[in-house]
């Protein structure tokens, strides 16, 4: 492992929640962070205002990076959103939006650093999965198909780059407090075919999230990832979550979806 004194990371989603505590942390840690958003924020670190779903801004904005510090090191990708509602009554801009977003953004970002990194053969790719990627939330179904395809991306991307001196991981949250809540996009066409169930569902959600882990444990996983020599393919945070994920794998599908659809649909 090269000197952490002397990283470079690009932070994704840095102008809140588990992107904000990561940078925070990797500068604690000497770590040199850019900070990166779709909107304005005050920090103290470097910061570049950048939507994810723009390739152009992101290359214009990494090859300034790249021309002022001769290399990038880390990429860590947080920029994220979320949607709620029924599959059948999600308007198609909402779910283009989210993949655009939460999957695409990431793979702008990994497209657009790996040349840098392979010019210096060294590079650590961390993407933020989710627990829901693994265990699919109903009314929150693309969400959960968006994590689930970040986590398909990096394991195949991570196979690609590796003579590179590269390595992509994927890290999986659980419920997590942070503003994601309040600021998830809710779905206002659920008729009442629909309508109970998800306000119930959703609310759970919620409840789960505003009293789940802080992102500063996530981030201390995140930090890890980076920093290890052969990181684990998938790092999952909190003991509960590496079981729900460990019995979902021996158990019958069949009988986890019916816990799902127990908790989240009924």
């Amino acid at each position: 492992m090269k000197n952490k004194e002397k990283m470079v990371a690009i932070v994704t989603g840095a102008s809140s929640g588990i992107g904000l505590a990561t940078a925070k942390m990797l500068i604690q840690k000497g770590v040199k962070v850019y900070g990166i958003a779709h909107n304005d924020f005050k920090c103290d670190f470097d910061y570049t205002k950048c939507d994810v779903t723009n390739v152009e801004s992101i290359q214009s904005t990494l090859k300034q990076i790249f021309e002022r510090e001769g290399k990038i090191d880390y990429l860590v990708n947080c920029a994220g959103m979320g949607i709620s509602g029924s599959v059948e009554n999600s308007p198609d801009e909402k779910i283009k939006k989210i993949f655009d977003v939460n999957f695409f953004g990431t793979v702008n970002m990994c497209k657009a650093v790996i040349p840098y990194m392979r010019k210096n053969n060294f590079g650590h790719i961390v993407n933020i999965s989710s627990v829901a990627g693994e265990l699919p939330i109903p009314f929150q179904t693309f969400y959960s198909a968006t994590k689930a395809s970040i986590e398909s991306f990096t394991a195949g991307l991570s196979m690609e780059v590796k003579p590179f001196g590269i390595k992509a991981v994927c890290v999986l949250p659980g419920d997590t407090k942070t503003g994601f809540t309040n600021a998830r996009e809710k779905n206002p066409l659920d008729d009442e075919s629909y309508e109970n169930r998800v306000n119930k569902s959703v609310g759970q959600m919620e409840k789960d999230e505003q009293n789940g882990m802080t992102p500063e444990s996530v981030a201390k996983v995140i930090c890890k990832a980076l920093f290890k020599k052969n990181p684990k393919p998938i790092n999952v945070v909190g003991f509960k979550y590496k079981l729900f994920i460990f019995l979902s794998k021996i158990l019958p599908k069949k009988l986890v979806y019916k816990i799902l659809f127990d908790l989240y649909a009924k």
